[in-house]
């Protein structure tokens, strides 16, 4: 290993600094259509908050990405365009024209979904809970999509935190199912 001055440099934290729950104005940098599933995964960065206390966040995705050396991508969130969530679909958009992007209308929306590319639109964030790699964490999802208007206003509220469910898994033993061939019985096999 090479030497060091290791009084010149800084121990990292065991933490990270990561945006809470709260109201967000997302700036879309890219759009993914997955036609197969009929949705668009939605890649974008904060552009703007309701708090001002959240205001070191502006910027947090695309500083993040370019750290990691692209290694981690921007923060996303799913919209689905099948029969069954076109509502949904429409408030999306809805939320676009409200959200003064330039000579955009939902009603003539045209089906091309990298036009989104540089628009912002407000967006609730909520925090959910979820297990990796046998430990409990927590990360942001996209709770309601709004105008960047409502967000500036404070006219939203922040959802609780979902909660994780199920068991956490202790370890990574193998189930505990596995029958070793010494104990198999010649008498069991059906042929």
């Amino acid at each position: 290993m090479k030497k060091l001055n290791w009084g010149n440099v800084e121990a990292a934290s065991e933490g990270y600094a990561a945006p809470p729950a709260g109201g967000y104005v997302l700036a879309i940098c890219s759009v993914e259509d997955h036609a197969d599933k009929e949705y668009l995964k939605i890649y974008c960065d904060i552009a703007g908050v309701a708090d001002k206390a959240n205001e070191q966040f502006v910027g947090y995705y695309g500083q993040r990405k370019e750290r990691s050396g692209d290694k981690i991508p921007l923060f996303s969130f799913i919209r689905s365009y099948k029969d069954s969530a076109l509502g949904f679909f429409k408030a999306f958009l809805v939320a676009l024209e409200k959200s003064g992007n330039a000579g955009f209308v939902a009603d003539h929306f045209n089906g091309n979904e990298q036009q989104f590319c540089g628009m912002v639109v407000g967006a609730v964030l909520g925090q959910e809970e979820y297990v990796w790699n046998g430990k409990l964490n927590v990360r942001l999802k996209v709770h309601t999509v709004c105008s960047v208007e409502r967000i500036q206003k404070g006219d939203f509220k922040v959802p609780p935190i979902k909660k994780y469910e199920g068991e956490i898994p202790t370890n990574n033993a193998a189930p505990t199912s596995y029958t070793p061939f010494s104990s198999v019985n010649d008498a069991d096999i059906p042929f």
